[in-house]
C-alpha cells in the first residue's frame, strides 16, 4: 500500500496478505484502500485514505505472539497519533538512533517522523490506531502564533531533524472517537470532498488537543528554567570539555530526579534530554571533522576510542566519519 509518506514494508512473523476483512472490529474508513494480513490467531488490517491535504490511516492489530510491523517512511511529516484502544505492551522504534515511544491507551500525541524506519514491536493484545499524516502548514501558518509547545515540532519539520519528535501527549476519549465518526460519516455521504472532509476534522481535532495540551503544559511551565538549565549545561560542558555527561550528573547538580528532568525536557521540547546531549555532541563532531583526525575528534568528543565514534556518528547521521570528512 503506497502513498505520499509512508508504506508498511514487512511483518515478523511473516503473515500471508489476505483477500477478504479479518477484523469485524471499529474500523471502516469509506473510499480507504485496504489490505489484510492474517496468520494463526493474529490478524492485522490497514486501511489509508490519501488526499491532497493528507493521509488519514487506521490500522487493527490483533496480536497473538510477539509481532513486529515494519513502515518506511518516504517524506519528512507531522502526524496526529491517535491510540485509542491499546490492550497490551506495545512500543514505536525509529531504526537509526534507537528511540522508542510507547504506545498508551486511549492517548494521542503529535509526532514529527523524519525520513527513516520504524518498526512497531507489539506483545499479544488487540492495537487500534488511527491517524492524520499532513504537512503542518495546513494548520499552522507561519505567522499565526502556534502555541509554545507546539514549537518543536515546526522547528524538527523545517530543520528536517533525524529523530522522532513528539508533542505533550493527552486523552483521545468520546470526543476524539466522535471526531473520527464524524469524518466516516461525511465521506460515506459524500457531499463534501475528501480533501475538505480531512481539513475539517483535522482542524476540529486540532484545537480539542491544544485545549488539552495546553492545561499540561502550563502545569509545567514554570519549570521551563530548570531545563533550560540543563540544556544551557550540556551546551557548556561540549564546549569547554572533552568527555561525556550523563543525564544523572546534570540532574545531580541542578538537585532533581534524573526522570523528573527528562519528562520536563519532553513537555517543552518534544524530545528526552539525552536525544538534546547526543545533538549537541555530534554536532561538536562535525565541527572538528574536517581539520582533524577522527581518533582526535573522538577523544575531543568524549568517546573511548575511534570505533565507538564511528558507530555512534554512523548510527545518527546514516553515513561514516569517512566520507563526512572527504566530502567536506
Amino acid at each position: 500500500m503506497k502513498n505520499a509518506y509512508y508504506e508498511l514494508v514487512g511483518i515478523e512473523p511473516k503473515l500471508i496478505e489476505y483477500p477478504g476483512s479479518v477484523s469485524d472490529g471499529t474500523i471502516h474508513l469509506p473510499s480507504a484502500k485496504t489490505r489484510h494480513w492474517k496468520g494463526g490467531d493474529t490478524a492485522i488490517q490497514e486501511e489509508i485514505l490519501h488526499t491532497l491535504v493528507g493521509t488519514v490511516y487506521c490500522y487493527d492489530f490483533q496480536i497473538d505472539q510477539p509481532t513486529q510491523i515494519h513502515f518506511e517512511i518516504k517524506t519528512p511529516f507531522v502526524q496526529l497519533y491517535h491510540m485509542m484502544n491499546i490492550k497490551g505492551k506495545g512500543t514505536l522504534t525509529q531504526r537509526s538512533n534507537a528511540q522508542t515511544f510507547p504506545l498508551l491507551d486511549g492517548r494521542g500525541v503529535y509526532l514529527y517522523t523524519p525520513t527513516d524506519r520504524f518498526t512497531l514491536h507489539l506483545e499479544r493484545g488487540h492495537y487500534l490506531i488511527y491517524g492524520f499524516c499532513f504537512h503542518p502548514d495546513i494548520l499552522f501558518a507561519a505567522d499565526s502564533g502556534e502555541p509554545e509547545f507546539i514549537r518543536p515540532l515546526l522547528d524538527a519539520f523545517h530543520r528536517q531533524l533525524p529523530h522522532l519528535v513528539a508533542s505533550i501527549d493527552f486523552k483521545a476519549g468520546l470526543q476524539t472517537h466522535e471526531k473520527h465518526v464524524e469524518l466516516y460519516d461525511m465521506l460515506l455521504q459524500g457531499k463534501v470532498c475528501k480533501a475538505l472532509c480531512i481539513l475539517h476534522i483535522l482542524q476540529a481535532l486540532f484545537d480539542l488537543s491544544i485545549r488539552k495540551m495546553r492545561h499540561v503544559y502550563e502545569q509545567h511551565h514554570p519549570n521551563r528554567m530548570l531545563v533550560d538549565s540543563a540544556r544551557d549545561m550540556i551546551i557548556n560542558h561540549f564546549q569547554t570539555k572533552e568527555d561525556d555527561i550523563t543525564l544523572t550528573e546534570i540532574s545531580g547538580k541542578l538537585k532533581c530526579a534524573p526522570n523528573y528532568l527528562n519528562k520536563l525536557h519532553i513537555v517543552h521540547y518534544g524530545t528526552n534530554l539525552n536525544t538534546f546531549r547526543k545533538e549537541v555532541r555530534l554536532n561538536k563532531a562535525k565541527t572538528l571533522l574536517p581539520n582533524n583526525k577522527i581518533l582526535y575528534v573522538a577523544l575531543t568528543c568524549g568517546f573511548k576510542d575511534q570505533g565507538s565514534f564511528c558507530r555512534f556518528f554512523k548510527r545518527e547521521t546514516g553515513y561514516t566519519a569517512q566520507t563526512y570528512q572527504k566530502n567536506k
